[in-house]
C-alpha cells in the first residue's frame, strides 16, 4: 500500500482542476443511463448486458479523453481551449441522448416544444405547444399501427 501511495496522489494532482469537468460528464453519462434504461422498460425492450457495457466503457473513455484534452491544452498548445471544446461535444452527445429517451418515455419531442415556445415567445401558449406535440405524437403512433 505504501508503495501505491505516492501514484495515487500524483493522479489526484493531475485530474484536481477538472474533477468538475469529469464529475459532470460522469453525471451526464449516469442521467443518460437511468433515462435509457426507464425507456426500455417502458417500450418493453430486453436490457442487454452489452448496452450496460457500452456505459461502463463510454464512462472511461469520455472522461480520458477530457483528461487527455486537459494535458493537450495545458503542456502542448495553450492558445486552444481543447478541454472546453471536447467537453462541450460530450455533454452535447449526452444531453441529446437524454432527450431522445425523454421523447421513448413521455412520447414530447423537448427540442420541438422549445422550438414552438420561442416561435410563439409567450409562456402562457406552453400548454398549447405540449397538446400539439402529444396530439403530434398520438398521431404518428396510430400510424405506425396501421
Amino acid at each position: 500500500m505504501e508503495k501505491i501511495k505516492p501514484y495515487v496522489f500524483w493522479l489526484m494532482a493531475l485530474i484536481a482542476p477538472i474533477a468538475s469537468v469529469m464529475f459532470t460528464v460522469a453525471f451526464l453519462i449516469i442521467v443518460d443511463f437511468i433515462t435509457g434504461t426507464y425507456a426500455s422498460i417502458k417500450k418493453n425492450v430486453p436490457i442487454t448486458s452489452e448496452q450496460i457495457g457500452n456505459t461502463v466503457s463510454k464512462f472511461f473513455i469520455y472522461n480520458l479523453v477530457v483528461l487527455s484534452a486537459f494535458l493537450l491544452e495545458k503542456y502542448i498548445v495553450k492558445e486552444i481551449p481543447f478541454q472546453r471544446i471536447i467537453a462541450g461535444f460530450i455533454a452535447i452527445a449526452e444531453i441529446k441522448s437524454i432527450m431522445e429517451n425523454f421523447n421513448k418515455i413521455y412520447g414530447i419531442n423537448p427540442f420541438k416544444a422549445l422550438i414552438n415556445l420561442i416561435k410563439k415567445r409567450s409562456l402562457k401558449d406552453l400548454e398549447e405547444t405540449i397538446d400539439i406535440l402529444v396530439n403530434d405524437t398520438e398521431k404518428g403512433q396510430k400510424n405506425k399501427t396501421k
